[in-house]
C-alpha cells in the first residue's frame, strides 16, 4: 500500500515523513532524509532504505517488519544497519534477527543491534542525534528526539565584514558557537502521564503523538492501557510548542473518517500548530 507522506516546514528546510499506524496492526514512520525508522511494525518497500531503526518497545506491531528490513538489506547489499531497542528487551531482538538469519541460510544479517536507555544518545549523522526518554506504555517503552545541532557566527560578530571575521579565525579567536533545536520528536505508545515526564518534548519542531482514542466512554480504556485518548491533548493544547503535530496509532474502534471528522471538528480548532495525521486502514 502507499505510505501516507508529510512534509513539514521546519528551520532545518522541508522534513519528509512518511509512514502508517495502525493501533494493534502496525506503525511504520520514516524520516527518508536521515535514513530513519521510528518502529517497524508492518512491511513495506521503502522500510530496508532506513540506515537506523528505532524500535521503542516490544510489542509486535512496533517491530514486527525487523525481520523483513535486516533480510532486504542483506539481500539487496544496502550495507550494515543499527537497530536502537531498548534495554530491557535488546537481547530477545538480537535472539530474534539471529533467529531468522538462521532459517535464511546461517549468514548473519549485517544488522547490530545496540541497547539504550532513557537519557542516552545516539549520533545519528554528523548534525544529528537520538536522545532517548521514557513514555507512559504499560511495558518498558523508549520515545527519542532528533536533535539537530547547527553551528552559528557568535552574535557579538554578527554584521563584521567577511574579511574581518576571517582575520579574527586566523589569529585563533573563536568566531562561532553551536545551537541545538529540537528537530522532531517521536513519543511512541503513550499515556498523558509523558506531559509531566517529558514535558520538554512538546517543544519539538515536529511532534509525533499517539492518539488511540476518541469516544469519551474510552478514557478508562487509553489510561489502562498505556494509551492517550483525544481529551488527553484537549488538555495540553496550550502547552504544545510545536510547528507540527502528527498523531498515530488509532483504534480499530473508530474509521478512519472518523477519526478525522473528529480530529477537525474537535481539535484543530483548539491547536496554533498545523495538525496531520499517519493513521492508515493497512491491506
Amino acid at each position: 500500500m502507499t505510505l501516507r507522506r508529510i512534509v513539514a516546514d521546519t528551520s532545518w528546510g522541508p522534513l519528509t515523513i512518511a509512514g502508517g499506524s495502525r493501533a494493534g496492526e502496525g506503525t511504520t514512520i520514516l524520516a527518508p532524509q536521515l535514513r530513519l525508522a521510528m518502529d517497524a511494525g508492518r512491511a513495506h518497500r521503502a522500510l530496508p532504505p532506513m540506515n537506523t531503526v528505532a524500535v521503542s518497545h516490544g510489542h509486535m506491531d512496533h517491530l514486527g517488519a525487523l525481520g523483513y528490513w535486516a533480510s532486504q538489506r542483506y539481500l539487496n547489499s544496502m550495507g550494515p544497519g543499527t537497530v536502537l531497542a531498548p534495554g530491557a528487551i535488546a537481547r530477545q531482538i538480537r535472539t530474534l534477527l539471529e533467529t531468522f538469519a538462521t532459517l535464511e541460510g546461517g549468514r548473519p544479517y549485517l544488522a547490530e543491534v545496540v541497547a539504550v536507555e532513557a537519557g542516552a544518545r545516539h549520533q545519528l549523522r554528523k548534525d544529528m542525534e537520538l536522545r532517548f526518554f521514557t513514555t507512559d506504555h504499560w511495558v518498558p517503552t523508549l520515545g527519542h528526539v532528533v536533535v539537530w545541532r547547527k553551528r552559528l557566527l557568535r552574535g557579538e560578530l554578527s554584521g563584521l565584514p567577511g574579511p574581518e571575521i576571517a582575520r579574527l579565525r586566523a589569529s585563533g579567536h573563536t568566531v562561532t558557537e553551536d545551537q541545538t533545536l529540537q528537530l522532531m520528536a517521536y513519543c511512541a505508545d503513550s499515556g498523558p502521564g509523558l506531559f509531566d515526564t517529558s514535558p520538554e518534548v512538546l517543544g519539538a519542531e515536529v511532534l509525533l503523538l499517539e492518539c488511540s482514542f476518541f469516544a469519551p466512554e474510552d478514557r478508562d480504556r487509553a489510561r489502562d492501557y498505556g494509551h492517550m485518548h483525544l481529551h488527553d491533548l484537549f488538555e495540553v493544547a496550550d502547552r504544545l510548542g510545536c510547528r507540527h503535530l502528527v498523531l498515530l496509532h488509532a483504534s480499530r474502534r473508530h474509521r478512519l473518517r472518523q477519526v478525522e471528522e473528529i480530529l477537525d471538528q474537535e481539535l484543530r480548532p483548539r491547536l496554533q500548530c498545523s495538525l496531520h495525521h499517519l493513521m492508515v486502514d493497512w491491506e
